[in-house]
């Protein structure tokens, strides 16, 4: 599984090493300013932010998280994620092999998350558009948005995990779009969206979703390190 570590844990990991880390970079902790939805069908749902599928929302939803960058505009970044309220409304159902994260029943939800594709919407289009055309498309496929990072969770409280969007920016296997984002300051999306829904037998599943039965909530923060 791919994560950024709680702050506590890389104090407590570091130990001794922790001052000259902290001397030489920042933290950025940035409160969430909207979230919602956008499904396949390209319809959006403000203050929610369930992604995956159900009974109830059979079309597939991916959730977008607004954000400030503003406070760590022009600087290095290093780790970027996102730190999301769990819930107990929530119904995990695909099964991957590998990893298995200490969970040997390996069913377990992907979660796939990416910095805003700006040459196929704005931000504003994003929070307070519908039925824009070809939206989730260009957003949230990972054919068109490469993912910048992802993680596994078998549950949906996931308590204290932050999804980890930087990763692959960093190996240069993803577009650099949260840096990209970090040097113009401003407003950002940043998108979660369900990466797998197949069982053991490889079938398509009915329902595979966490997040159900959420509001905005403005503690769902991004939590952005620097190296300046």
């Amino acid at each position: 599984m791919i994560s950024i570590q709680k702050l506590s844990s890389v104090v407590a990991t570091l130990c001794l090493g922790v001052a000259s880390v902290q001397a030489a970079g920042h933290t950025y902790t940035l409160n969430n300013i909207a979230s919602g939805n956008w499904t396949t069908a390209n319809v959006r749902t403000a203050n929610s932010y369930l992604i995956g599928h159900n009974a109830q929302h059979p079309v597939i939803s991916s959730a977008y998280f607004e954000y400030d960058f503003t406070p760590a505009k022009g600087k290095t970044v290093t780790s970027c994620g996102v730190l999301i309220a769990g819930s107990t409304d929530y119904s995990i159902n695909s099964y991957w092999g590998k990893p298995d994260n200490g969970n040997p029943s390996h069913i377990q939800f992907k979660v796939g998350n990416a910095g805003m594709n700006v040459a196929k919407a704005t931000v504003a289009q994003i929070t307070t558009g519908n039925n824009i055309a070809n939206l989730w498309h260009y957003q949230c496929d990972a054919n068109q948005n490469t993912d910048g990072g992802y993680d596994w969770v078998g549950d949906g409280l996931h308590k204290g995990l932050v999804f980890d969007c930087l990763n692959y920016e960093i190996n240069g296997t993803a577009p650099k779009r949260i840096q990209a984002a970090v040097n113009a300051g401003g407003l950002e999306v940043i998108w979660c969206s369900e990466r797998y829904d197949k069982d053991i037998n490889g079938n398509t599943l009915a329902v595979n979703y966490i997040w159900g039965s959420t509001g905005f909530l403005a503690s769902n923060t991004c939590i952005i390190t620097t190296s300046n």
